[in-house]
């Protein structure tokens, strides 16, 4: 297993910078430009974070007293010293958190990318640096002769079947419940390990057309949802319409 190396440094990438959810994003926004384009202009920050002009102006003078950037109406913004320092700041939050939705949770990029979005200027240091932590230890056992990090991917690929989309097959993991349901879908088959294939959806996606142990029968949505199953191909691919 992989030790950490510097604890103390990498918690510096987690201290505060007291600045406010939209200045952290307009930090993040010059400093990601800056490095794409040889300047940063108000229209270039204004397109990418979908905002006016004037409502940019605005902040950038803002962060200007707070001696973040240089610059001068009509100019171009430069990041100061200390304003690279709080965008680096910004900038590995956000590239962990996506990791962490991303890797370890096993979303969709483009989902672990908003989800990191969103919760990047909500969280204290203390729990980035946890988070962190857990990170790290992730990478550092996966591959390794433990098998821990491949049962909870595993288990992050797990969901009801009634998200599967058609023509998905997955393994059954279990039944929840102890209903009289319960008992008559493991009666018909639905046992732990059987592969489950979805047919098709009903125009209103509702009931479900399946086929497990070479016959096929129809679930309605209220009943798939209480079977838990693994998606047999690789990475996530439920989707929550049925088709692609």
């Amino acid at each position: 297993m992989k030790q950490g190396g510097d604890t103390a440094g990498r918690d510096e990438f987690f201290e505060s910078t007291d600045l406010s959810a939209n200045m952290e994003d307009y930090m993040e926004t010059i400093s990601l430009l800056a490095s794409r384009n040889r300047v940063v202009r108000v229209k270039d920050i204004a397109r990418t974070l979908k905002i006016t002009m004037p409502s940019v102006t605005a902040a950038l003078g803002k962060l200007r007293e707070k001696d973040l950037i240089f610059y001068e109406k009509y100019g171009f913004i430069e990041l100061t010293d200390k304003g690279k320092r709080v965008a680096e700041l910004v900038y590995r939050k956000h590239s962990f958190l996506k990791r962490f939705f991303g890797e370890i949770l096993r979303m969709e990029q483009s989902s672990a990318d908003e989800e990191a979005c969103r919760i990047e200027h909500h969280l204290s240091p203390e729990a980035c640096r946890r988070l962190y932590r857990l990170v790290e230890f992730h990478d550092a056992e996966h591959g390794s002769e433990r098998e821990w990090t491949d049962q909870l991917q595993n288990m992050m690929e797990e969901g009801p079947l009634s998200e599967l989309r058609e023509g998905q097959t997955a393994a059954i993991v279990k039944v929840l419940g102890d209903s009289p349901l319960r008992k008559r879908l493991i009666d018909m088959g639905f046992r732990k390990g059987e592969k489950i294939t979805v047919v098709k959806y009903a125009p209103l996606r509702d009931p479900i057309e399946l086929s497990i142990k070479e016959y096929r029968l129809s679930l309605r949505v209220e009943e798939a949802r209480d079977i838990i199953v693994r998606p047999l191909e690789h990475g996530r691919h439920r989707r929550r319409h049925g088709k692609e």
